[in-house]
Formats: structure tokens, C-alpha cells, sequence
């Protein structure tokens, strides 16, 4: 185990802070694999079968759960498990194959490789609240059993890149909390990322290098598996990350070779890079966080404005998803020193009323414009996922277009978010 030291400059990057042993939720979890699924002749219900995680109980509350669809809750009206060799009613089963009658709506379409679980997923992420990610903690457990299936492993690529990690981190000081009772690492902390040791040779690591991956966890129960990462019973520190975040990292150096998802539980899944770089090039990812509108580059554009154009500059609206957008470009900022500045505002071309992003950056004099682009597509792909009600996100450099400048100088306490 190891650690990669990055230092933070500035107070504003949220941490998940907790003690391990007092999380919320520390009751019974389990999730089922669907492989098959049979409409009852009198309409009543559905039978799923699947191999079983964990313990299920008749009379459970679950949620199914597929790619692209909303969850659906229902409830466990009868448990069949195979127990010693042979089928049998039961009231509960623990790690097992099992056949399930669910109360399913008529118009329900069960896809292979659903999951069923009776954690309740996430729609948005809250730091108040513990993650949770119990389609991608569910789906992993399949890897030995589905591992020759391709349709099982686009459905794990999907569900990892939806998901928010949480991964632990060391601080040389502790972190504040601010008023809206959100952690936040203090200025001038130095931080560390945790490094596990892969025991398999991971494809595309270097062979005369340990391989080493990133820990990642999908909730508080997989984290405390780890065994004597709180030995002293101290308060667990630690970030949450986005698959964009965790690719966007180690595409950034050579530190690890891959990752490693709840690597403490019964089943882990180790993926390395050539995997994820698999998932980032599928067209479905491409569709939800790449390029849009056939873009080159990530839709990446050194903004220019035509002579004789009217826009609006202003401070982009107060909002969750503005806020989340900041954090993160503040937190791009704070992880490369050549950067000196980052501006964000709001564009409005008067004609056509479009409305867009524009992050304005500044860089030392005489750096490379190909070094610049390459930020500026770094940066798209980690405010890609964040940016729904305003999806265009355009860039400037600091000095190139005078009536931003202006702009930014007028409002600089509201629109210079970040300086080196």
C-alpha cells in the first residue's frame, strides 16, 4: 500500500467524512443477477431467477435495476432457493441460485443482467448522504459466472461509468466543516491516494513494474471491509470520484495500472486501463459524455467572436449543478501548477439566445497551444457528466479576447474562481 501525494491550494473540495463504524446503514444487503425471467400464466406478477448476494427475505421491498431505465420497486412475494442440490419454498435464502416472484407491473420489460437489490439507488449524489451504487456493487458479482458474455460486460461498463466512488485519502490536517455542513479540505492540505498491489499481471502494465491500482468502493459496507485501515479507531477520510474523475486520473500519469472495486469483498473486480479505455470508446459512452454534435476534440473551442456579433457575458445563476461545475474546475486548477487562472461565466448570443459555458484560462507566457487544447479537452470530459441544463462549454484564453477580459475584470470576485 502506498500513497500519491497531490497538494490542494485552495478550501473548497468537498471530502465524504465519516467514521467507519457509524455509518447509516449497516443491516442486511443483498442483490440477484437476473439471467431469466417468466411472465406468470394468470398475469399476477413475474419469476426472475438468478444467482443470489447476500440474504433475501420474503416480503422484501427491492428495486430492479437496468441500464438507461428508471428502478423499479416492487416487492419479494415467494422465495424459491436451491438448497443442498434441490429446489425449495423457502421464507429466505442466502448465496444461492434463486427464482423470485415479483410484484412487476404488466408493461415491465426485464432485461438479462438486471439487478435486484433491496438497497435504493441514487439518482444524484449528496456529500450529506452515504453513496451508495448497488447496480455496480450487484453486476461485479457476476464477473467469474458471466465473464465469456459480452452483453454482460456492457452492462458493467455501463454501470461503472455512471458511478461515484469512494475512495480513502490521507491528509497532513484535518478537514472543516463549512456552513452548509459539507466537509472541505483546508487550504494548503496535502493529500494522498491510496495504492493496493495487484495480485494478477494486469493488461498494459509496464512488465518491469509492480501493477498497482486505485482502491475504489461503491458504499460505506464494501470500505469496511478493509481491515486495519482504521485500526486505531480514527475518522475515515475520503473523496468521492466519478468514473470520469478516476479515468481522467490515471490517464494523467503512470501511477496505476488499473483499479480495483470493492477489492475487500467476496467477489473483487480488478479492471485495468486498456479495460476502461474499452468502456470510454463504446458508442453508448461516447453518446452520454463525449463529443456532441459530431464536435471535434470533445466539442472543445478556443472561443473567437466574430466581428459585429452581440453577446451577453455574465455570473452564471446560482445552482447545484453550477456549484458542482466550479468545485470541479477549481479542482482541475489546484492539480496543475501552469495554470494561473480559471474564469467561468455565462455566454448569451443575443440573435439566437443560445446560452453556454464559457471557462476562460490563463497560462504562463510561451506555453505550447497544443498543451492548452489538450487542458481544455481534459476539462470537458470532467465537466461533461456535470452540465445538463447548459451543455455547450466553450473556452477562451485569458488575453486573447478584450471584451471578456473586461467582463472578467469588472466581476472578478464572482467570475475568477480559481488562481494559482
Amino acid at each position: 500500500m502506498g500513497l500519491f501525494d497531490k497538494k490542494k491550494k485552495e478550501e473548497n473540495i468537498a471530502v465524504a467524512d465519516t467514521d467507519v463504524t457509524s455509518n447509516v446503514d449497516t443491516g442486511r444487503r443483498f442483490s440477484v443477477i437476473i439471467d431469466g425471467i417468466t411472465t406468470m400464466l394468470d398475469g399476477n406478477g413475474s419469476i426472475i431467477t438468478g444467482q443470489l448476494a447476500g440474504k433475501i427475505v420474503k416480503g422484501d421491498t427491492v428495486y430492479v435495476c437496468m441500464p438507461t431505465k428508471k428502478p423499479i420497486k416492487c416487492e419479494v412475494q415467494a422465495v424459491e432457493a436451491t438448497i443442498d442440490g434441490r429446489s425449495s419454498i423457502v421464507d429466505e435464502a442466502e448465496d444461492t441460485q434463486v427464482s423470485l416472484q415479483l410484484t412487476l407491473p404488466d408493461d415491465a420489460d426485464i432485461k438479462k443482467y438486471s439487478i435486484v437489490t433491496n438497497i435504493e439507488p441514487q439518482e444524484k449524489i449528496n456529500p450529506k448522504v452515504s453513496i451508495e451504487n448497488p447496480e455496480l456493487a450487484g453486476i461485479i458479482y457476476g464477473l467469474a459466472h458471466y465473464a465469456q458474455d459480452n452483453a454482460f460486460h456492457g452492462t458493467v461498463a455501463y454501470w461503472a461509468s455512471h458511478a461515484h466512488f469512494l475512495t480513502p485519502i490521507k491528509m497532513d490536517q484535518e478537514p472543516e466543516v463549512n456552513e452548509q455542513g459539507v466537509t472541505v479540505i483546508k487550504k494548503d492540505t496535502k493529500i494522498g491516494f491510496y495504492m493496493l498491489k495487484s495480485t494478477i499481471k494486469l493488461t498494459g502494465a509496464p512488465e518491469n513494474q509492480d501493477n498497482m491500482v486505485l482502491p475504489l468502493f461503491t458504499d460505506w459496507d464494501a470500505l469496511r471491509r478493509w481491515e486495519g485501515l482504521a485500526s486505531d479507531g480514527s475518522k475515515i477520510h475520503t473523496q468521492i470520484l466519478s468514473f470520469q474523475d478516476v479515468y481522467a486520473m490515471l490517464k494523467r500519469g503512470n501511477a496505476y495500472a488499473g483499479i480495483a472495486i470493492n477489492p475487500f469483498n467476496k467477489v473483487p473486480c480488478t479492471l485495468p486501463i486498456p479495460y476502461l479505455d474499452t468502456i470510454t470508446s463504446t458508442p453508448g459512452y461516447q453518446a452520454e459524455f463525449g463529443p456532441k454534435d459530431g464536435a471535434p476534440q470533445g466539442n472543445v473551442q478556443e472561443q473567437k467572436i466574430p466581428a459585429g456579433q452581440k453577446i451577453l457575458l455574465g455570473v452564471p445563476k446560482e445552482s447545484e449543478e453550477n456549484e458542482q461545475i466550479r468545485g470541479k474546475l477549481v479542482e482541475y486548477g489546484q492539480s496543475h501548477d501552469e495554470i494561473k487562472s480559471i474564469s467561468f461565466l455565462t455566454k448569451i448570443e443575443e440573435e439566437t439566445k443560445m446560452v453556454r459555458h464559457l471557462v476562460v484560462l490563463e497560462f504562463p507566457e510561451g506555453y505550447s497551444k497544443d498543451d492548452m487544447k489538450n487542458h481544455m479537452e481534459a476539462i470537458y470530459q470532467e465537466l461533461r457528466p456535470l452540465a445538463h441544463e447548459i451543455q455547450a462549454i466553450e473556452y477562451a484564453l485569458k488575453g486573447a479576447i478584450p471584451a471578456v477580459d473586461n467582463v472578467v475584470t469588472q466581476h472578478a470576485d464572482k467570475m475568477i474562481i480559481y488562481t494559482a
